[in-house]
C-alpha cells in the first residue's frame, strides 16, 4: 500500500466507523421486530464473545489480570449492558432510533457536567453554552406537537438508562485503562453483556425470537459490521492517531441515524424535529471542540 492509499484509508476510516455507528441502532429497530430486546442482545453478546475470542487466540493477544478482568466486566456492565439494553429497549417500546442516538449521543454533555461536578473543575462559557444548546435542541425534539410519535415514560425512561450507562462506562474505562489486549478486553465485555441480557430475558421475557432469513442477517450485521467490525477500525484509529477525530464526527450519529431510519422504515422526520436536531449538534461541537 503506498503512503498516499494509506492516507486516504485514514481519512476516511472516521466516517466509515461513524456510519457503522449509526446503523445499529436502525438494525436494533429491524430486529427487534422478530425477537425480544434482552434475547436479541443475548444473540449478539453470544456470537460477539465467540468472535472476540477466536480473534484473540489466534493473534495470541494478552488477557488482562484478575484485577483486570473485573473492571473490564464492570465497564461491559456500563457500555453494553446498560446502553445497549436501555437502547434497544426504547426502540422496541416505539421510540424512534434517530431520537434514541440523538439522546444518547448527548454523553459528551453529561460527561461534561459530571467531570465539572464530581472533580470540581470550571467550564469555560463556551462549554456551557454548547449543554444549553444541546438539552435546548432534545427539548425541541420532545417537546409536545413537536414530533410524530407516542413518547411512552417507558421508553424515555429506558433511553435514559442508556446514556447513563455509556457515559459512566465511557468515564470508568478512562480510569481504568490497564494491561491486556483489546481482543481480550472486548471479549470480557462482552461476557457482561451475554450472562446479563440472557438472565433478563429470561426471567422477564416470554415471546420467542422468530427465526428468518431476515432476522439473521439483521443479527449477523448488529455482530459482524458493529461489534466486530467497528471495533477493528477504532483499533486502527488508535494505531493511526486518529482516534480523537471520531468524537469530532461523532455528532452526526443522530442525523444519519435518523436519515437511514427515514430512508428504510418510513419513520417521520417533522420540521422541528430536524430543528431540534441541528440546534442539539451545535451544542454538541461546541462541547467536543471545546
Amino acid at each position: 500500500m503506498t503512503s498516499s492509499q494509506k492516507n486516504w484509508l485514514i481519512a476516511i476510516t472516521p466516517w466509515l466507523f461513524v456510519f457503522l455507528w449509526s446503523t445499529g441502532f436502525v438494525a436494533a429497530k429491524f430486529t427487534v421486530q422478530f425477537s425480544g430486546p434482552f434475547h436479541l442482545l443475548f444473540l449478539r453478546g453470544a456470537f460477539s464473545c465467540l468472535i472476540f475470542l477466536l480473534l484473540a487466540l489466534a493473534f495470541r493477544s494478552h488477557f488482562p489480570s484478575r484485577a483486570g478482568i473485573v473492571r473490564n466486566l464492570i465497564v461491559g456492565l456500563f457500555l453494553q449492558s446498560f446502553f445497549l439494553g436501555g437502547c434497544f429497549y426504547a426502540i422496541r417500546r416505539g421510540m424512534p432510533a434517530g431520537i434514541v442516538a440523538l439522546i444518547t449521543g448527548l454523553q459528551p454533555v453529561l460527561t461534561a457536567i459530571l467531570v465539572s461536578v464530581l472533580q470540581r473543575q470550571h467550564l469555560r462559557p463556551r462549554k456551557w453554552s454548547g449543554i444549553a444548546v444541546g438539552f435546548a435542541g432534545v427539548y425541541l425534539v420532545l417537546s409536545p406537537g413537536q414530533h410524530s410519535f407516542s413518547l411512552n415514560p417507558a421508553a424515555f425512561g429506558s433511553v435514559i438508562i442508556g446514556l447513563l450507562g455509556v457515559t459512566i462506562g465511557a468515564l470508568y474505562q478512562r480510569r481504568a485503562q490497564g494491561e491486556g489486549h483489546i481482543f481480550a478486553n472486548t471479549f470480557l465485555q462482552y461476557v457482561t453483556l451475554t450472562v446479563s441480557m440472557g438472565l433478563i430475558s429470561l426471567l422477564f421475557e416470554s415471546t420467542s425470537t422468530q427465526w428468518s432469513l431476515s432476522f439473521a442477517l439483521g443479527l449477523a450485521w448488529l455482530v459482524i459490521g458493529v461489534s466486530v467490525l467497528a471495533v477493528m477500525l477504532l483499533i486502527f484509529m488508535i494505531r493511526s492517531g486518529e482516534a480523537t477525530k471520531v468524537a469530532t464526527y461523532f455528532y452526526l450519529v443522530p442525523v444519519l441515524t435518523a436519515a437511514e431510519a427515514w430512508l428504510l422504515f418510513g419513520e417521520a422526520i417533522t420540521l422541528p424535529m430536524l430543528t431540534g436536531m441541528a440546534v442539539t449538534v451545535v451544542g454538541l461541537v461546541f462541547v467536543i471542540r471545546e
